[in-house]
């Protein structure tokens, strides 16, 4: 008995689903979910600048979700501002998305050799072109590694980024909270040579997805800006 107890419970982990949620990381929760995010921004050799976000999950369409965002500075500068974001897929209203299936490949990810699907998500719109690899593996259910790559309205390269699974055995302590959370490096180059690398945990227990991140971005070998995010609080609806 003991033994069929243990294939259940290694089976009930297995199917447990790791990946990122769509909608921006809020597709599947209720209108009124939020979280309130800090967020800080430290240029080398300069003064720490900090910035607190809350952001709500307004309304739920058929086809989009309206995310609605107030913010304040340590200066007590307020701005308050809404966007739609697509509820499946990567585009939004007025982009056009083409999807191609991709061969079959393995990744290398957390220590494991992971069969993964692949798709190719193209999505254009008035302020250029985004081309994006998404990698799937089942056992366990996760999104090991995502590929983007942005040009502006002229066809020129503005950025490419990945992000890559490093860990599927993290925690956070949020509040009263422990969430758990996967762990992702992130690499971003800009167009002008520039490059941004970090750190990233998410929790598909999380609206939006994110519980932490802190990057730093290089201009050649020196630091010029070091970028923190902090879940502080969150309602899951």
């Amino acid at each position: 008995m003991r033994v069929w107890a243990l294939l259940f419970l290694a089976a009930f982990a297995g199917a447990e689903d790791l990946r990122p949620r769509t909608g921006s990381g809020w597709a599947g929760f209720r209108a009124g979910s939020w979280v309130r995010i800090k967020r800080t921004a430290i240029v080398t050799g300069g003064v720490p600048r900090v910035a607190i976000w809350k952001t709500s999950l307004g309304k739920v369409g058929k086809q989009q979700l309206t995310l609605e965002t107030d913010s304040k500075t340590a200066l007590g500068i307020e701005s308050k501002t809404s966007q739609q974001v697509p509820r499946t897929g990567e585009a939004s209203a007025g982009e056009k998305q083409k999807v191609e299936k991709l061969k079959n490949e393995v990744v290398m990810a957390a220590g494991k050799r992971l069969d993964c699907t692949r798709e190719r998500f193209t999505v254009t719109g008035p302020q250029g072109k985004r081309v994006i690899t998404v990698w799937t593996a089942t056992e366990p259910q996760v999104s090991p590694k995502r590929a983007e790559v942005l040009y502006d309205a002229a066809g020129k390269l503005v950025y490419r980024v990945t992000r890559l699974l490093i860990s599927l055995n993290e925690s956070r302590q949020v509040g009263s909270q422990t969430i758990r959370c996967v762990k992702y490096k992130t690499q971003l180059t800009y167009q002008n040579g520039n490059v941004a690398t970090g750190v990233a945990l998410t929790s598909r227990e999380v609206p939006g997805g994110l519980v932490w991140m802190e990057d730093e971005t290089f201009k050649g070998p020196r630091k010029i800006l070091t970028t923190r995010v902090e879940l502080l609080a969150f309602k899951a609806k």
